[in-house]
C-alpha cells in the first residue's frame, strides 16, 4: 500500500487562549544567569563609520536585556532563568574587506580563538557569546539552512569546544547578521542599530531557553511554532522599546506575548515602510524551498515538518503579496497567502506524515502586480 500525505495545517497560527502550556521542556539545560559577552567580527568595528552603532551602544543594549525587566518577564514566564550579567565586549578585527560571506564554521573557528588567546572571557555554564558580523558580510548556516541574504537575520547555536586551558566544554553562541549592505543582507525595514538590539534580544531569550538546539537535548520548545522569539517574530505587538533600544518581547508556555514587568507600558516602535517599484516594471521572482527539523509528538502522533516557501525579487523589493501552492506528486497540496516576517516573504505549511518513505514537494509562486511567478526547487523529505 502507498504512503500517502494525511494532511496540512496552511497557516501561522494567532496567538489565542490555550488551557495547556505549548511551549515544552524536553529536559534540556538552560543558561539561568546568562553571562552574555559581545564579540565583534571584522575590522569595521574598530572606527564604526555613517550610521553603524559603535560597541560601546551594543553593549549598553546586551546590559539592559540580560540584567533587567527583559529577564524578569521569563523568569516570571517559568522558564527556569534568571537576570544575568553582560560583559564590555572584544573587538576581533579580522579583515574581511574583501569578503561577502563568511561560514558558521568560520565562526565558530573565531571564537575558539578568541577564547583561545584571551581576548573572550572564559567559557562556562552561563557563558553567552554575541557576535556582530561587520556590515558588508554575509553569513552561511551549516546544514544547508540559508544564509543571511534569504531571510536569516541571526541564529543561535553551540559547538564543542575547549577553554583557554584545553580542557573540553560546550561553547553556546549567538550570531547577529548586519542589515543591508553590499551583500543584500535582509532587513527588518528599520534603523541599523534597531535591527541589531532586536535581533540580539530574540537571539538571547531563546539561547537561555534552549542552547543547545541542534547540538544537544532541546529544552523549552513549541512543536508546531518553534523557539519562543519564533512564536512572535510576525507579531506587531512584539517589538518594544527598552531604555531605548528596541528588542523583541517573545512568548510564555501558551504562546501568548509576554509583557515587561514594569509601571510603563512599553510602546510599540514604528511599522516599518517598505517602496514598491513602479507598476510598469516587471520584476523577476525567486522562489525557494526549505525543510525544518523532524518534530515527533509521540507514539500515536504522526511526526511534523514545517516547509519554508521563500519569494525573494531580483531588485531587492518585497514581493507584492500573492500566494503559493505546495505541490506534492504533480497536484496541489495546498495554498498559502505570501506573509512578511521578519522582512522576508514567506508561505510556512506544517505537514503531518502518515507512514514511511520518500515525500518530495514543490512550490509555486503565482505573482501579484509587478512581481513575476516563480517556481522553488524540488525537496525530498525522509521518513
Amino acid at each position: 500500500m502507498p504512503h500517502t500525505l494525511k494532511r496540512a495545517s496552511l497557516r501561522l497560527e494567532a496567538l489565542d487562549e490555550r488551557c495547556q502550556p505549548t511551549v515544552l521542556n524536553y529536559g534540556g539545560s538552560v543558561l539561568p544567569h546568562v553571562e552574555a559577552q559581545a564579540l565583534y567580527l571584522g575590522s569595521q568595528w574598530s572606527t564604526p563609520t555613517g550610521s553603524q552603532p559603535t560597541p560601546a551602544t551594543l553593549d549598553a543594549s546586551l546590559k539592559d536585556v540580560t540584567g533587567g525587566a527583559y529577564m524578569d518577564a521569563m523568569n516570571q514566564a517559568g522558564y527556569g532563568v534568571g537576570r544575568g550579567t553582560a560583559s564590555a565586549g572584544a573587538i576581533d578585527a579580522t579583515n574581511y574587506s574583501n569578503t561577502r560571506i563568511i561560514s558558521d564554521s568560520a565562526i565558530q573557528s573565531r571564537i575558539q580563538a578568541d577564547i583561545k588567546s584571551g581576548l573572550l572571557q572564559t567559557p562556562d555554564a552561563n557563558r553567552l557569546y554575541v557576535v556582530y558580523v561587520q556590515p558588508n558580510v554575509a553569513v552561511n548556516m551549516s546544514g544547508g539552512q540559508g544564509n543571511t541574504t534569504q531571510g536569516v537575520l541571526g541564529y543561535h547555536g553551540a559547538f564543542g569546544g575547549t577553554d583557554a586551558a584545553g580542557h573540553a566544554v560546550t561553547i553556546h553562541y549567538a550570531v547577529v547578521a548586519y542589515p543591508g549592505g553590499s551583500v543584500s543582507n535582509s532587513s527588518l525595514g528599520t534603523s541599523a542599530v534597531d535591527q541589531l538590539t532586536a535581533v540580539a534580544s530574540h537571539e538571547l531569550a531563546e539561547a537561555v531557553t534552549d542552547p543547545n538546539v541542534n547540538y544537544g537535548q532541546t529544552t523549552w520548545y513549541d512543536p508546531r511554532r518553534g523557539e519562543i522569539g519564533d512564536i512572535t517574530e510576525n507579531d506587531p505587538k512584539a517589538l518594544v522599546r527598552l531604555n531605548g533600544y528596541l528588542v523583541q518581547l517573545v512568548a510564555d508556555k501558551n504562546d501568548r506575548l509576554l509583557t515587561l514587568p514594569t509601571s510603563n507600558p512599553p510602546t510599540p516602535s514604528p511599522t516599518p515602510t517598505t517602496t514598491n517599484p513602479p507598476s510598469s516594471n516587471q520584476v523577476t521572482t525567486t522562489t525557494r524551498l526549505v525543510a525544518g527539523p523532524m518534530v515527533y509528538h509521540g507514539w500515536f502522533s504522526p511526526p511534523t515538518v514545517t516547509l519554508t516557501a521563500i519569494v525573494s525579487s531580483s531588485d531587492g523589493s518585497m514581493p507584492a503579496g500573492g500566494t503559493v501552492q505546495l505541490m506534492y506528486n504533480g497536484s496541489v497540496l495546498a495554498t498559502g497567502a505570501v506573509q512578511i516576517i521578519n522582512g522576508v516573504a514567506q508561505v510556512r505549511f506544517t505537514i503531518a506524515f502518515y507512514g514511511y518513505g520518500p515525500f518530495s514537494f514543490s512550490t509555486q509562486y503565482t505573482g501579484v502586480g509587478t512581481s513575476q511567478s516563480s517556481a522553488s526547487n524540488g525537496l525530498t523529505v525522509w521518513i
